[in-house]
């Protein structure tokens, strides 16, 4: 029995492992995807198109495995997680589109920063000094990351921080919405009616997004990319949720959270981005702060 068992035991950590992987890898991929669309379809046009193919996706697993009536609490937190998700996504693209994939992926994992903090002062959970040395070696990153000494900084680059600093406080109060959520018991039914009211705001903001804006028709083979771009970063959320269903989140989450590497590699190859030493120092800093959080919380 003891033998079947650890063999058990570990084919699930196999398997939790290597989905953790996988959504690592595809999350990873979808920033660097996200960065290569934006500049030739803008960034309304693709959270448009590659949340509305996830949302379709997200509803075929949400009926599988999560199917209920949802009640009054769920939709009310759904309608709040929609609209930080919507800041959150409109944020993260516009700080894509303006500045370096593998600067701005990295400042936006500290959104876990937000969520331990939010957690300590408003659900009243313990903060242990590791976590604090952790949450200072993420904010030293993000000071090395902004810091670019004898070099003057474009309009483009300040903005893109701005925007990417934006994503780090609505996606950590995100978390903490998301965390209720997942108290009542349906989780991916919530995550799903939270994508449809995002849709919902987009569909509001639309004409305020864009009434400045020159609209470019984009070629079909762009929006074959945009949708591609919602499937992969469907199936990065999908092989999380299934590999933390092993109940190993102390080993899945920074394997997950340590996604911004993989853009930071992809981006240096493929998009030729080139970033000063104490900014390379800023960022390993923030990916060793935010995995020491995911395995500490």
């Amino acid at each position: 029995m003891g033998t079947a068992f650890q063999r058990v035991r570990r084919m699930t950590l196999s398997l939790s492992i290597l989905f953790a992987f996988s959504s690592m890898l595809t999350f990873g991929i979808a920033d660097f995807m996200a960065k290569t669309i934006l500049s030739k379809a803008g960034t309304f046009r693709t959270l448009a198109v590659s949340q509305s193919i996830g949302c379709v996706l997200y509803l075929g697993v949400a009926v599988a495995y999560d199917l209920a009536v949802p009640d009054a609490s769920l939709v009310l937190l759904a309608v709040l997680s929609g609209g930080l998700t919507t800041v959150v996504m409109l944020a993260f693209y516009k700080a894509l589109s303006l500045g370096k994939a593998s600067l701005v992926s990295p400042v936006t994992s500290c959104m876990i920063v937000v969520a331990i903090i939010l957690s300590f002062l408003i659900l009243g959970e313990t903060l242990s000094w590791l976590q604090i040395s952790a949450i200072a070696f993420v904010f030293v990153g993000i000071l090395l990351v902004a810091f670019q000494k004898r070099v003057s900084r474009s309009r483009e680059s300040n903005l893109s921080l701005l925007f990417a600093l934006v994503v780090v406080f609505a996606g950590g109060c995100n978390a903490i919405v998301q965390k209720l959520m997942a108290t009542n018991g349906h989780y991916l039914m919530g995550f799903l009616l939270g994508r449809v009211f995002m849709l919902s705001f987009l569909a509001i903001l639309f004409p305020l997004l864009t009434i400045k804006a020159v609209v470019v028709k984009a070629p079909a083979r762009m929006y074959r990319k945009m949708a591609l771009l919602g499937v992969i970063e469907s199936f990065a959320f999908f092989a999380w949720f299934i590999g933390l269903r092993g109940e190993l989140v102390s080993i899945v989450t920074p394997i997950v959270n340590s996604s911004p590497a993989v853009t930071t590699i992809l981006a240096y190859f493929f998009l030729n981005e080139r970033v000063l030493l104490h900014q390379r120092i800023g960022v390993f800093a923030i990916l060793l702060g935010v995995a020491s959080l995911s395995m500490i919380s």
